[in-house]
């Protein structure tokens, strides 16, 4: 009895080699055949973590997570998946103050409120630091003045309230310790990405000079009229 106890156990135990084999043929094959995306901030890697507290308009301060955007089942060319311009600011950069206008009109022209865009709804975030110059001493209730466009804050050694464009309606999170900014390696402010819906970095301001973001909007972003046009 003992001789067929032995013989069972060893061919049980060859079996299960041979499955535990097959398996991680399996995952060499499959790690062979997929190309990772890395991640980073160049065009074509996945957007690095982004997190910490935000400012929506009422409610105070509360967690952020970019990741919360991001549509892993999202293919290219699919016009209902939502994509993310992303800025890097500081309330005390004479140029963020100026193009604040610019960002105003791009928001309200692409977050599927406008009848006249055909695209992908872009949801804009943007994310304020604090940088090391001189006079760049910033704060939340800085942050919020510069938002919502309203009075009693200093933004570039003017009233917050006087900066050019509406108010904003998008979240602004709190980047004063400028650990995000690091994270994405920034060199300056204003930067921007557009993000696609899975998480993809589709463009930078930083890759591409020459171009800024609407223009990089109407150029990236899906469109009703193009799936349209090339059915």
């Amino acid at each position: 009895m003992k001789h067929i106890y032995d013989d069972e156990a060893d061919i049980r135990t060859k079996a299960a080699i041979r499955v535990m084999s097959l398996f991680f043929v399996g995952l060499i094959i499959i790690a062979a055949t997929t190309s990772p995306v890395s991640t980073g901030t160049k065009a074509g890697e996945r957007a690095p973590a982004l997190e910490g507290k935000f400012y929506n308009g009422s409610g105070g301060w509360t967690e952020f997570n970019l990741e919360s955007y991001w549509d892993s089942n999202w293919k290219e060319g699919d016009a209902s998946g939502q994509w993310v311009a992303l800025e890097f600011m500081d309330t005390d950069c004479p140029y963020c103050v100026r193009s604040a206008e610019d960002v105003s009109q791009n928001a309200a022209d692409f977050d599927g409120s406008n009848p006249q865009w055909d695209g992908a709804i872009v949801n804009f975030v943007a994310s304020a630091t604090q940088l090391d110059i001189q006079g760049h001493d910033s704060s939340r209730a800085e942050i919020e003045a510069f938002r919502d466009k309203t009075t009693g804050q200093s933004c570039a050694s003017s009233d917050c309230g006087s900066r050019p464009g509406a108010a904003h309606a998008f979240p602004y999170i709190d980047d004063l310790d400028q650990d995000n900014m690091k994270k994405w390696k920034v060199g300056g402010t204003p930067s921007y990405y557009l993000i696609q819906p899975d998480g993809i970095i589709a463009w930078s301001s930083s890759e591409n000079p020459g171009e800024d973001l609407r223009d990089a909007i109407l150029g990236l972003v899906t469109r009703e009229s193009a799936q349209t046009d090339g059915a």
